[in-house]
Order: C-alpha cells, then sequence, then structure tokens
C-alpha cells in the first residue's frame, strides 16, 4: 500500500517536472507571433434578407366590379418600363360602352330641342319688351293722340259755330251735330286712354313676366340637359379609359412576382381565368435595380451603426461575389418575443445595396460586414495567441527561460486580430498554442464587435 502511493506521488512529481520543463523549452518560431502597433478596420457582421427599396402592387382598376384575368406575364421575368404584364376581360365593359353612346345620341338630341325651346322663349320676351309688344304699345299710344287731335279740333268748330247760330248763318240742327260729334270724339279719346293705360299698366307687364317665366323655366331645361349630356359623356369616357387600364403596363422596371389568390382554398398564386376585384392584388413588380438588406442587430450593439457607415456585402446564393452598400437606417425602437420579453432586443437595419450588374432577387440571404470605424496605432495581437486561465483572459510570452503566462486586457477584435489595452508591450513574442492542460477562449467576447484587419498585416515587420 506505501508503495502504491509513493508511485503515485513520483508520478506527480514527474508530470509536474515535464510540464515545468515543456513551458521553459525553446518556443517554435513558427507558432509564435510578435506584438506590434499597427492600424485595424472595425467591422460588425450582421445577416439579412433582400428586399426591393420600391414595389409596385398593381390590381384591377375596376374597383368593385369582377372581371377575368386572359393574360399574365410569365413569373419571374424582367420587364421593363411600358411593356404588358396583365390584361382583363372587357367584354363586358365593352357592351355598356355601346349603350352609353346611345344614350349619349339621346341626350344630345334632347339638349338640341331643349336650346330651341329655350331660344324661342327667349324670342317671346324681346318681342315683349321690344318688338310686337313695344309696337302695339306705340299704336295705342298714338290712337290717343289722334283722338285728342280730333276733340280739340271738334271742340274748337262748336266754339266757332255758337256765334254764327246768334246771327243766323247756321240752324240749330247743325250746331247740334257738331256737339254731337264732339261728345262721341271726347268718348273715344277717353277709351283709347283706358285701353293705352291698361296695356302699359297691366297687359304689357303680365305679358312679359310670363314670357320671362318661360323662358327661365326653358334655361333650367337646356342646363339640365347639358348636365346630362356631360355625365353621360363623362361616363363614356370612364369606360373607355377602363377599358384600356384593363392592360396593365410596368410603371417601373423590375421583375415579376405574382400575388396569392385570396378566393382559392388552399392558398394559390393568381392564374388566368380566375375573376377578381380591384381588392385583389394580381402581381407585384420589385425595383430590383435597387435592393434593401433587411437586418437587425442586438441591443448591445445598436450605438455602434450610424446611417452612412459603408459594408460589404455577400450573398449565399452569389457566393464568389461581393457587392457594396452602407447603412440607411437603424431603428429607433426594440422589438423582443411577445412569449419572451426578458431575450434579447433587436433593432432594424436596414442597407441600401449599390447597383451592381448581379441578377439579385428578393428574398436572398445576406451577410453584411459593416465598416465601423478605424483604430491607428494601436497594439495587436493574433485572437490565437490569447487563452483562457482560471478564469483570467492571458497569453503565453516566449521569454528567456521559456513561456511565461501573462495576464491582459484587450479590446475590440478584428477578423484575427485582437487590441491589447494592456498586459504586452511592443516587440512581444507570443506563443500561437496553448500550454498542455489550459483551456482556449474565445477570440473576442461576445459584447465586442468584430472586425477585419488592414489589407497589409497588422503585425507584420516594419
Amino acid at each position: 500500500m506505501k508503495r502504491t502511493g509513493l508511485a503515485v506521488l513520483v508520478i506527480v512529481i514527474a508530470a509536474a517536472a515535464s510540464a515545468a520543463w515543456w513551458r521553459r523549452a525553446p518556443a517554435d518560431d513558427a507558432l509564435t507571433a510578435v506584438v506590434r502597433k499597427g492600424s485595424i478596420t472595425l467591422e460588425l457582421t450582421v445577416t439579412g434578407v433582400l428586399r426591393p427599396a420600391e414595389a409596385l402592387a398593381y390590381r384591377s382598376p375596376l374597383g368593385t366590379r369582377e372581371t377575368e384575368i386572359v393574360f399574365l406575364a410569365a413569373e419571374g421575368t424582367h420587364v421593363g418600363e411600358g411593356d404588358l404584364l396583365a390584361r382583363l376581360d372587357t367584354g363586358e365593359l365593352e357592351r355598356d360602352l355601346e349603350h352609353t353612346k346611345q344614350e349619349l345620341r339621346q341626350v344630345q338630341v334632347e339638349l338640341q330641342a331643349a336650346e330651341i325651346d329655350w331660344q324661342t322663349a327667349q324670342g317671346a320676351v324681346e318681342s315683349i319688351s321690344s318688338g310686337e309688344g313695344a309696337l302695339t304699345l306705340a299704336e295705342t299710344q298714338a290712337r290717343v293722340q289722334a283722338s285728342q287731335k280730333k276733340v280739340d279740333r271738334l271742340r274748337a268748330e262748336v266754339e266757332a259755330d255758337k256765334p254764327l247760330l246768334a246771327k243766323g248763318y247756321m240752324t240749330q240742327e247743325e250746331l247740334n251735330r257738331a256737339i254731337d260729334a264732339l261728345e262721341q270724339a271726347e268718348t273715344d279719346l277717353s277709351i283709347d286712354r283706358q285701353r293705352a293705360t291698361v296695356l302699359s299698366d297691366q297687359t304689357r307687364p303680365r305679358d312679359e313676366l310670363r314670357a320671362r317665366l318661360t323662358a327661365a323655366q326653358k334655361a333650367a331645361q337646356r342646363e339640365n340637359a347639358k348636365l346630362r349630356v356631360q355625365e353621360v359623356e363623362a361616363q363614356a369616357r370612364l369606360l373607355a379609359e377602363e377599358i384600356e387600364n384593363c392592360s396593365l403596363h410596368a410603371r417601373r422596371p423590375g421583375l415579376v412576382v405574382y400575388e396569392e389568390f385570396a378566393g382559392a382554398n388552399p392558398r394559390r398564386k393568381v392564374r388566368v381565368g380566375d375573376r377578381i376585384t380591384g381588392t385583389q392584388a394580381i402581381l407585384t413588380i420589385p425595383e430590383v435595380s435597387r435592393m434593401l438588406v433587411d437586418a437587425s442587430t442586438s441591443e448591445a450593439d445598436v450605438h455602434r451603426f450610424q446611417p452612412g457607415q459603408r459594408a460589404s456585402i455577400h450573398l449565399e446564393a452569389f457566393p464568389d461575389a461581393q457587392l457594396a452598400g452602407q447603412v440607411e437606417r437603424v431603428g429607433t425602437l426594440a422589438s423582443a418575443s411577445g412569449e419572451r420579453a426578458f431575450d434579447d432586443k433587436r433593432f432594424d437595419l436596414v442597407l441600401d445595396v449599390d447597383p451592381s450588374d448581379i441578377e439579385l432577387r428578393p428574398g436572398m440571404t445576406a451577410r453584411a460586414d459593416v465598416t465601423l470605424g478605424t483604430r491607428d496605432g494601436v497594439l495587436l495581437a493574433p485572437v490565437s495567441a490569447v487563452f483562457e486561465e482560471n478564469g483570467l483572459t492571458v497569453c503565453r510570452v516566449v521569454g528567456r527561460f521559456g513561456l511565461e503566462t501573462r495576464s491582459v486586457r484587450l479590446g475590440e477584435s478584428s477578423g484575427g486580430f485582437v487590441i491589447v489595452q494592456s498586459g504586452l508591450v511592443e516587440g512581444d513574442r507570443v506563443s500561437l498554442v496553448d500550454a498542455p492542460g489550459a483551456s482556449a477562449v474565445a477570440p473576442a467576447s461576445p459584447r465586442l464587435p468584430r472586425a477585419a484587419p488592414d489589407a497589409r498585416n497588422p503585425l507584420s515587420p516594419k
């Protein structure tokens, strides 16, 4: 029993001696790197999907009127501005237009008749005020004047005959005839005056008022006929426009994408023969010439993003292609799972993709490396030279007598390199492999952004 315990003790001592010897053993230069000052470009990677900056939806122009799709451009084809996208059946519209044209001809005839009636009524008003009515009044007034002159003449004759009767030059009978003629002339004058007064004060105003009222009625009928003609003309124009609009043309270039047909069960996309109304979208044309990346970032990193930051964009569908873009918008409100309110909150992040010759499609998966900034003159070490030991972040530094363990404080990392804030100095050589029994640490803390190095190796000798 004592021998077994002694053997174990010897093995432990031998292992400790071996480890101590290994730590002091000279390091292989191929497995070490020199800590140097340099520049590092910080990046943060986000993932998302492509979507068009703008997508135009095309619907039936007929509102609630139901019609049938008779033509559809093939889904997935690229169309230019003005290309035919879809055509709807116009048979019912054309029949309605023909009926409307017949109605238009009828109301135009009614308008012509109303115009004639109004002109006739206007002529009657003018006739009373300045035509035959005025002439009749003038004739009546002239008759009064003639009767007055006749009375004056006969009165003068009677007055002249009275001295002649006294002298015996004429008889009483002759004088009486002259007096009777005077009295008859005075009666005729009185009647003529009454007729002129009635015509001027009663008959003519009454006839003129009646004529003006009739003219006003005819004018109203004419205006109603005009409005009716305008309404039917507008209806005919609307039907003609709807017939023309039943041929849907692309207002902008893009990619043809069919919409789901709401009336089908199970759901499917629209197709030729479907009957639709204006509430059913037929197809959408995404503007693929300008695409956006819809992504998100964590609450811890949202403050690092600003509109205008440039980004390198990679597509899963085109692994060898590299696109460029920039941050367009950073979300102002966080979103979290409704079931897990305390989970990591995310903020929307939208990137604008620069134009390219690649055939981009909505929904493609994209990864964007957003450039956050550059740090110059900082101390850099490879992330592979950073390890964890007893809960501390350490590096294995090549010393005179072998490897020395140093605790280090790190800053932001960049695709293979990390900023050393303390624990190392420029010129230190660090091991890229850990000592036996030590566990490797993650290259960068989850709270730190990923970054990319300069084009040159920041740790290369100057």
